[in-house]
């Protein structure tokens, strides 16, 4: 049995697609160089963890990268072996990436309700991050009511792209957290980071609530593809062009002989796409992964080749 003292310290980052979480993850690892422990990120992102563990890396954390939909209910078990495999003996601190609609409920329970997973695991605490432009406007309902667990379920939330949100946008979003999760307190990068390092974010900060789920289930598919060489330009035209319907694109593409590109884009109509070049490497295959209700690959595929974007893009509403 693993002493109390030696357990480790977990902390799930959630947030709808697109919220900013590998974002925030990027920017947090370098901060914890040097640190009490050691993070290990376990990412969970529809068919693209391998897609975002690439962008991570270098940063000083170990990245491992889960094939699954969603750990919450459709393969939980990956999730409970990638926590075994980390040794406690590095003084680890375990960072889960969880995808932009897990239910917050079913992943925590996981951990808690999985007698191995217990017996190594410590404190668990949830950083949700919100999307200040995006609060409470997503078109499915589904959706909505599992951005609201999300923040219902949190132990701190970190607010973004506030720039891009009114002022009643704002005062909306303020009540809701309050009504949503009162417990929770909003942090910025830089107190959370703070709490982190001085390991004392478990004493501080609330445990997850998990006394109020909700029905649960996925409407949205991922469509793998593999996109053509596209020079920069070009993969930026053809960012902006793809439908709002298309909740999460993101994926590696081939700029030429010798650069690739990391890219990501989201619904949200303020956010410019993201592009990073690289250089190409041994292993390096494009590819490209879209997030969305009712996508269709066939016109996924042809929106490579295709100006303006054809449409329809979904089956159904």
């Amino acid at each position: 049995m693993t002493r109390s003292t030696d357990r480790i310290p977990v902390l799930i980052v959630a947030g709808f697609l697109g919220a900013g979480k590998t974002t925030f993850i990027r920017d947090l690892l370098p901060r914890l160089a040097g640190g009490p422990r050691a993070p290990y990120v376990i990412l969970n992102d529809f068919l693209n963890a391998a897609v975002d563990a690439f962008t991570l890396k270098g940063l000083g954390a170990e990245i491992q990268g889960l094939p699954a939909g969603c750990v919450c209910c459709e393969d939980p078990g990956s999730l409970v072996d990638a926590i075994l495999r980390v040794a406690v003996s590095t003084r680890p601190l375990i960072i889960i990436e969880a995808n932009g609609t897990t239910d917050p409920y079913r992943l925590i329970e996981t951990l808690t309700l999985t007698a191995a997973v217990r017996e190594v695991v410590g404190s668990i605490l949830q950083l949700t991050v919100v999307n200040e432009s995006r609060w409470g406007k997503r078109e499915h309902a589904a959706d909505q009511h599992t951005e609201r667990a999300q923040v219902r379920t949190a132990s701190a939330i970190l607010t973004n792209r506030g720039e891009f949100a009114s002022d009643p946008q704002k005062q909306r979003l303020r009540d809701d957290l309050f009504e949503l999760n009162p417990r929770a307190p909003r942090l910025d990068a830089e107190a959370f980071v703070d709490l982190l390092l001085r390991e004392a974010a478990a004493d501080t900060l609330p445990a997850p609530d998990t006394s109020d789920p909700i029905p649960h289930g996925h409407h949205h598919v991922a469509v793998h593809l593999e996109p053509p060489v596209m020079g920069e330009d070009r993969l930026r035209r053809w960012l902006l062009g793809l439908p709002r319907d298309i909740l999460r694109v993101k994926g590696l593409a081939r700029l030429s002989d010798t650069e690739m590109a990391y890219f990501s884009r989201t619904d949200d109509p303020f956010e410019e796409p993201r592009i990073i070049k690289t250089r190409a490497g041994a292993g390096m295959r494009p590819a490209a992964v879209f997030i969305g209700p009712g996508l269709r690959a066939e016109f996924l595929r042809a929106s490579f080749h295709e100006t303006p974007v054809p449409r329809p893009f979904k089956l159904t509403r």
